[in-house]
């Protein structure tokens, strides 16, 4: 399956899924280009686009995404955890919107920050007109900082929340770093998924 191939499947079949949990192995030649073809439902000048990002740099997937439209984010946030916040800085302010604005989580098992930091920027893009996408990067890299309970009541507030403000959002997990039970009781929480294996993409809706 080729790239416009696999952009096809996967956006014809979400429908209005609000929530989508995309589920591929690291690594895999597939899901940079996923990612970014979920954060393009509609033209780039008229999103807000946040990355949450634990454990490595957002700045690529940043420059995958511009590189898929001629036309910049209004606005762009960052939330680095962990690791990652060290490249914060460097991928804030380099022409990513008017709004272009990071922020960083030292304690990568600090759910309550994490989840006021992502408000705050909901808050901010609120009735300015420009539709929310989202991606989280990974769910794989939170699970190995709290437990799943944890990790499942978090996600819970926090899928519902975006639903409520008619954002989209897509969370990355590699699903052969997790028991099928793990898995499972994620997939539960979302909308859709979309599952690459090789070549083969699957998409799931409710």
């Amino acid at each position: 399956m080729n790239e416009h191939e696999l952009e096809q499947d996967v956006t014809g079949q979400l429908g209005d899924a609000a929530t989508v949990l995309l589920l591929s192995p690291s690594f895999s030649d597939h899901e940079g280009e996923t990612c970014a073809d979920l954060l393009l439902p509609e033209e780039a000048d008229g999103q807000n686009a946040l990355w949450v990002s634990y454990t490595k740099s957002p700045d690529k997937q940043v420059r995958r995404f511009r590189a898929r439209s001629a036309s910049a984010p209004r606005n762009v946030g960052i939330i680095s955890v962990d690791d990652a916040a060290r490249s914060a800085a460097a991928t804030t302010g380099t022409g990513g919107g008017p709004d272009a604005v990071g922020e960083t989580i030292t304690s990568p098992n600090d759910l309550t920050g994490l989840g006021i930091r992502i408000t705050e920027y909901l808050k901010r893009w609120q009735g300015n007109e420009a539709r929310t996408v989202v991606c989280f990067d990974s769910l794989t890299a939170l699970l190995q900082y709290v437990e799943l309970e944890t990790a499942y009541q978090f996600l819970h507030v926090l899928t519902g929340r975006f639903a409520a403000v008619g954002a989209f959002a897509h969370f990355h997990m590699d699903p052969t770093a997790h028991d099928d039970r793990t898995v499972e009781t994620i997939v539960s929480l979302f909308d859709a998924v979309v599952e690459l294996d090789g070549d083969d993409v699957t998409v799931r809706s409710r």
